[in-house]
């Protein structure tokens, strides 16, 4: 395949790029129906048509291939989405308005003894209480701190099945000391809440995992939560909200928020990037473009998520020109590029915490740019964060690269783990489609899937999730069922598990889509949330 003989060529050269372009931008806006109907009927190569940019050697490496039936409905699901751009815009304003204006004057009731009181409360989008749709579909802020004493009574990504010596202590590592029990792997000692990522009283799923559901909420909300709910817990230090420029798109399309352990000697801080807004279809429409770019010894990178973190040029040619090194000296102060702006803050913070470990997240959109964003350090060489990036933990992260890319930081960064969280049939995971030779995605690090009932399974080494592209006939009936399932149970869980799992009316209408388009509900931070409180381990023999 085309990604096997960069990476072959990539070792030879020293990481050197590639000689000729490497890339495949589709110029979506271009397509036409008939240019649809035309990949289907005529299979005409792929790279012939007016709306694709192909550089010199990747139309030398896709020859003659034609575009696929994957290829081809992503341009109907691209037009789809586009189609519907201003009005789900719209649609998601009022909605959201109408549910933060019922919810902060308690309830329709509350709405007119408010009015009778003179004491209506009219909601602003950037205040400290009003909430996304993500934070309307799941309230929760408060961290869920670990039992006392922890171990193998503690059920957040408890592994089960797997001999573990004798003693409690043979789930931990010292955090003091580095050293580890060597019976136990490292990946075993995650799952369980070691005390490497297990951050004193809190697992460091659970702080990852609310730092990506919160990364969808407004700078002073996010501000107010670090600063007030957490620190019923923990002395966290709220560093700042970065409103970031995407120089193709010409808007503010990435934020993302830094936090740390306390205001000095930290032992840890965490990176947290945005993720899809559910009514904003650009977002939708980024995850599923099939679009790449050759980024040299990073193989080949999703353009979307480049643009996004702080391309400078679509150049297939020279890797260091498209994302130099360098900041770009023509930024305005008003719009930063994510990777530049964040790199310079966590420089700063690790003089300030030179004992940190770091963490970097996501959810959806947002976990792709955390993956993508220590494998840009790691291009750059910027050893000074990456001896520090301690794990790399995404939610329902879509496809970012190829298996170059997918095995990159393993290889720059051999201490860092990567882990990415899929809840059942999670959409966002499945694309964009892996179809070759067009467009070779591929999941990189360790996945963890869940499946209804939050019984978890590690699958090393890049594996994917059930149904990879989504489309299969044969997981039909069963990802139909699983929104069925996952309705009903949304509706009884809080029965059984308490206050902090009972669900709303907007959670369950949420949930209620996933029976028109499957899929589309298990997408929700909530059930990520709740996988790791509620959620359990099963790690095969062969794998330990």
């Amino acid at each position: 395949m085309a990604s096997e003989r960069h990476q072959k060529l990539a070792g030879a050269g020293g990481g050197r790029p590639k000689v000729g372009a490497e890339k495949l931008i589709i110029r979506s806006e271009k397509v036409r129906f008939i240019d649809v109907l035309s990949m289907l009927f005529r299979r005409r190569p792929f790279t012939s048509y007016q709306f694709v940019d192909a550089g010199d050697q990747t139309a030398a490496d896709v020859g003659s291939t034609p575009g696929d039936i994957l290829v081809a409905l992503t341009q109907l699901i691209l037009k789809a989405l586009e189609a519907i751009y201003w009005p789900a815009l719209m649609i998601g304003a009022v909605v959201e308005f109408l549910l933060n204006f019922i919810a902060l004057n308690n309830g329709i009731l509350g709405i007119f003894l408010n009015i009778f009181r003179c004491k209506l409360v009219i909601p602003h989008k950037d205040g400290p209480n009003y909430r996304s749709m993500i934070g309307l579909i799941d309230g929760r802020t408060e961290l869920k701190p670990l039992p006392v004493g922890g171990g193998p009574d503690d059920r957040r990504l408890q592994v089960v099945g797997v001999p573990t010596g004798a003693g409690e202590d043979d789930y931990y590592v010292d955090v003091e000391s580095g050293e580890s029990n060597a019976s136990v792997p490292l990946i075993q000692q995650q799952f369980v809440d070691g005390r490497l990522v297990r951050l004193q009283s809190f697992s460091g799923f659970e702080i990852t995992v609310m730092a990506a559901k919160l990364a969808y909420e407004n700078a002073a909300y996010i501000e107010n939560v670090v600063k007030n709910v957490c620190r019923n817990h923990l002395q966290c230090n709220f560093v700042g909200f970065y409103n970031c420029w995407n120089k193709f798109a010409n808007d503010h399309t990435t934020q993302a928020f830094v936090v740390t352990e306390k205001a000095s000697e930290s032992s840890w801080m965490v990176v947290s990037f945005r993720g899809t807004e559910p009514f904003n279809m650009r977002d939708w429409s980024t995850d599923v473009n099939l679009s790449w770019l050759g980024m040299g010894e990073m193989g080949h990178v999703h353009v979307g998520f480049l643009k996004a973190l702080g391309l400078q040029e679509e150049d297939g040619t020279d890797a260091a020109r498209a994302f130099p090194k360098a900041s770009p000296s023509n930024a305005a102060a008003d719009k930063p590029f994510a990777y530049y702006k964040l790199r310079e803050v966590l420089k700063s913070q690790l003089k300030i915490h030179p004992n940190a470990n770091l963490f970097v997240t996501g959810h959806s959109l947002g976990g792709a740019l955390a993956a993508l964003f220590p494998a840009v350090l790691a291009f750059h060489q910027e050893r000074e964060i990456l001896d520090r990036l301690r794990f790399v933990i995404t939610y329902g992260q879509p496809r970012v690269g190829d298996k170059t890319f997918a095995g990159y930081l393993a290889g720059k960064a051999p201490a860092t783990a990567a882990l990415r969280v899929v809840y059942r049939y999670d959409v966002v995971p499945r694309v964009p489609f892996d179809s070759p030779p067009v467009a070779e995605f591929a999941h990189g690090g360790t996945c963890v899937y869940f499946d209804g009932w939050y019984e978890g399974t590690a699958i090393a080494k890049g594996g994917d999730a059930p149904n990879p592209n989504y489309f299969d006939p044969r997981y039909l009936l069963s990802m139909y069922g699983n929104a069925w399932g996952d309705l009903v149970k949304g509706a009884f869980l809080g029965m059984k598990e308490g206050k902090d799992y009972r669900e709303g009316a907007v959670s369950l209408l949420y949930r209620a889509t996933g029976l028109l388009v499957p899929g589309v509900a298990s997408h929700s931070p909530r059930d990520y949330v709740n996988a790791i409180r509620l959620g359990s381990m099963s790690i095969k023999e062969e794998e330990a």
